[in-house]
């Protein structure tokens, strides 16, 4: 049955009627017949709402009148559902389940371990913030209930006591970073071997680099916080240090050190755990040239393990001896703007491989210019100060012209003497000026491999660039910084779960790279946003409904192909 409006014209006026009619089958043929004629619509008022509404209890699918329903909340859903995904495709729930769970535990490590992970990736914050972010975010079990803040009453909140979220709540999230430290090694070794059997990924090849990760407070407390050469433009912080290996996108493992660690005394700590851990022995290390020292290359020579080094450039006799052994018709074209060029100092040295770049060239030579027109501004201060008599003392006029020099590079480009008290000069250095343009838009690379050719080093190289992309995901967009922790093995947990977000993110941007290419993995996730879940009041049943998401969500889903984005109903005995 349905419904219809007859339309009746008499004289200047039209009427409408509603009626109410059935189909059925006479003689093979479909014919139609009026069942109940309801009269004019435009008399019917509300009586149509109760008469629907009396007929309601008779239908097998209830009819629900708009003011029966309720919006009880709008929550953003997509970027947790990606992540569950990503999450489940990496089997991380049994790679937990195995080494983080214990029977001590009173709570399942691998769901609080999710919470954490996808709080890194969707919206970033300390464990006290992410009851705000469950406040406002449908995170839920894989049974479908939610994760809800566990807030504590406003009267117990005061200035001595700012927590705002019960002590049992943060102390599942505190026992869930304890039990992840104490399974890290396993995690990772697991990690590796599902993403080269779920990928097909073959490890020829690792890249290692370090960097730093600073700390609120300035205090070097712990074996972790200390002083030290601040990557982050923090160099009053405590900080700690971080290695990281990437195999293929993937960070396969981490080190944290402490801050005043050297870098080039953790390469072979790592490249020892590499071959005892993941068995890697055949591979090419590619590293940067903070990691360069006489003992590291020895201990690669004596191993199965190639490596592609990159040499320090200044005030270094190995650089100055290749940039002086280049022959300007041996450059190979890498491609426009950039070229390469094979140097071997002898037979028995391995070989090397200078860059040139245009792009790095004009950079580096408008530095060097910038650098030039201040460092002549310092040292003209000195000149006005001993002219002006100001400075007589020999040595205090030098101890001045050295920090002038040094403020700005100046020391690569001028020299000065002072022939006696009161006076002092200053000069353009052309053997100095001259060995700094040498090393303008070059850099140099050094390997083992006598095999391998310019092309591929040049390629092996830039590679180097996915682990300085994750180490601007881990501060910038997972946010591992500042680190607000206190203990060694918290700070250390800490770091663990952010890389542990960024291997999901790397997993993601895998999947994506062949099939969405215009989208990075960052850009996916916020796409994910314009998926949202609503829980409905339909007259005192809640119902979840689910939006389908923008153009962008929908090609992501397509891609990883998700199909469910519903979550799971939730069972009534929970």
């Amino acid at each position: 049955m349905f419904a219809r409006i007859n339309t009746v014209k008499q004289g200047d006026k039209t009427y409408q009627y509603l009626q109410i009619l059935e189909s059925y089958y006479h003689q093979g043929q479909s014919k139609q017949r009026v069942v109940a004629n309801l009269g004019r619509i435009d008399l019917r008022g509300d009586k149509l709402d109760r008469l629907v509404s009396s007929l309601n209890k008779y239908c097998k699918n209830k009819l629900v009148a708009p003011g029966q329903i309720e919006c009880k909340e709008a929550l953003p859903w997509g970027q947790v559902l990606l992540v569950r995904h990503l999450w489940e495709q990496l089997n991380l729930d049994e790679v937990l389940r195995e080494h983080c769970q214990t029977t001590r535990q009173k709570f399942d490590v691998t769901e609080t371990a999710f919470v954490l992970a996808a709080n890194r990736l969707c919206e970033p914050g300390s464990e006290h913030g992410l009851a705000r972010w469950l406040e406002h975010t449908f995170v839920c079990d894989r049974q479908g209930h939610r994760w809800e803040p566990d807030w504590l009453p406003a009267e117990q909140i005061t200035k001595q006591h700012r927590v705002k979220v019960r002590h049992q709540q943060l102390n599942r999230w505190y026992r869930t970073l304890d039990a992840l430290l104490a399974g890290k090694k396993e995690i990772e070794k697991a990690l590796y071997f599902r993403v080269r059997d779920l990928f097909n990924v073959k490890v020829d090849m690792v890249f290692y680099d370090l960097t730093t990760t600073y700390f609120c407070r300035k205090s070097p407390v712990g074996k972790l916080r200390r002083h030290g050469q601040c990557k982050d433009g923090k160099p009053r912080q405590v900080h700690v240090l971080l290695g990281v290996v990437m195999a293929n996108g993937f960070p396969i493992a981490h080190h944290v050190f402490p801050g005043n660690t050297a870098e080039k005394k953790t390469l072979q700590d790592v490249l020892l755990d590499l071959e005892i851990r993941f068995g890697l022995r055949r591979v090419m290390v590619v590293s940067d040239r903070g990691l360069v020292s006489p003992e590291n290359l020895k201990f690669l020579s004596q191993t199965r393990l190639h490596y592609l080094l990159g040499i320090p450039g200044r005030r270094n006799d190995e650089a100055a001896a290749v940039l002086q052994a280049l022959d300007d018709n041996q450059w190979e074209p890498i491609d426009q703007g950039n070229r390469v060029q094979k140097v071997n100092l002898s037979n028995t040295t391995p070989p090397y491989f200078v860059i040139d770049s245009v792009e790095r060239k004009v950079y580096e030579e408008s530095m060097r210019q910038r650098s030039m027109v201040r460092a002549k501004e310092e040292l003209e201060k000195v000149v006005k100060a001993v002219s002006t008599g100001r400075l007589k003392d020999p040595a205090k006029i030098g101890a001045r012209a050295g920090r002038a020099l040094s403020r700005h590079h100046g020391y690569r480009y001028y020299s000065w003497e002072v022939a006696g008290p009161g006076q002092f000069r200053f000069y353009e250095d052309a053997q100095k000026l001259a060995a700094e343009m040498l090393h303008e838009g070059k850099y140099i690379l050094k390997t083992d491999d006598m095999e391998i050719t310019a092309a591929e080093a040049v390629a092996c190289y830039k590679e180097l660039n996915t682990v300085e992309q994750g180490f601007r995901d881990l501060k910038d967009v997972i946010d591992m910084r500042p680190i607000h922790h206190k203990k060694d093995d918290r700070i250390e947990a800490h770091i663990f779960v952010a890389t542990l977000a960024l291997f999901l993110k790397c997993s993601l941007e895998y999947q994506l790279a062949s099939k969405l290419p215009q989208l990075s993995g960052t850009d996916a996730l916020a796409a994910m946003r314009s998926i949202g879940l609503s829980e409905l009041d339909i007259d005192g049943k809640v119902v979840r409904l689910v939006s389908g998401g923008g153009r962008d969500a929908k090609q992501i889903l397509s891609a990883l192909k998700i199909k469910e984005i519903n979550p799971p109903a939730p069972r009534k005995n929970h």
